[in-house]
């Protein structure tokens, strides 16, 4: 059996390169992209095709609850307009289904894990990772930059959150070479779908070493 995989991500964000060739593509369709095809060995526990926007807050939350219990890996899937800047990230839904993901939660006779935690990152319209990802920034070492800034906090503070980080000798940038780095990794779309299982099995070595790293569980 494969992995119970989880999904989060911002269903109305069309700031995305469409999958399809047509115009108001929206990151949906690259979940239904993972459930047609990536994931199609593994369990999906994400959301479904239902339209839940009828249904109140705490239906919602008890809906999803059950699916993260139920999955060991959740994948969030990083898009440009992912956030939506009037609102506090505590009144947001990505923030909360990191935190769930990462707690150990009893539920009737049975506590989940702590969730290993993949991010994805989509391209952005004209097909390009640059808001976030930014190649050979580092004139020195051509290291790239990465633009956690953009993320919710959970996000950022479970990047390079190694207990113990190796930094590079680079008299230029403030980078780090190979190793430990973050709880939560990322990977570009184009590589994930390439290789999903190296990229899962990855995640899965990270969560049994989650002693290594200083895990933020909490929304604030």
């Amino acid at each position: 059996m494969g992995k119970k995989v989880f999904v989060s991500y911002k269903h109305s964000d069309s700031s995305v390169q469409s999958l399809t060739g047509y115009c108001n593509n929206t990151v949906r369709d690259y979940v239904d992209y993972l459930i047609n095809n990536t994931l199609k060995n593994d369990v999906y526990k994400g959301e479904g095709d239902e339209d839940l926007s009828d249904f109140k807050d705490g239906t919602i939350e008890n809906h999803l609850k059950d699916k993260i219990h139920d999955s060991s890996i959740t994948i969030v899937l990083i898009s440009p307009n992912m956030k939506d800047l009037y609102k506090s990230e505590s009144d947001q839904w990505i923030p909360w289904e990191i935190s769930y993901s990462l707690k150990e939660i009893k539920r009737s006779d049975k506590t989940s894990h702590t969730n290993g935690v993949l991010a994805v990152v989509l391209p952005d319209m004209h097909g390009n990772y640059d808001y976030f990802i930014e190649e050979g920034t580092c004139s020195v070492c051509n290291s790239g930059t990465i633009k956690i800034d953009i993320l919710f906090q959970i996000l950022r503070k479970n990047m390079f959150n190694a207990k113990v980080l190796n930094r590079s000798n680079c008299s230029d940038c403030d980078s780090y070479t190979e190793g430990k780095r973050s709880y939560i990794e990322y990977v570009e779309w184009c590589d994930f779908i390439d290789d999903k299982d190296y990229y899962l099995n990855r995640t899965v070595i990270i969560r049994d070493d989650r002693w290594s790293y200083a895990i933020t569980k909490e929304v604030h």
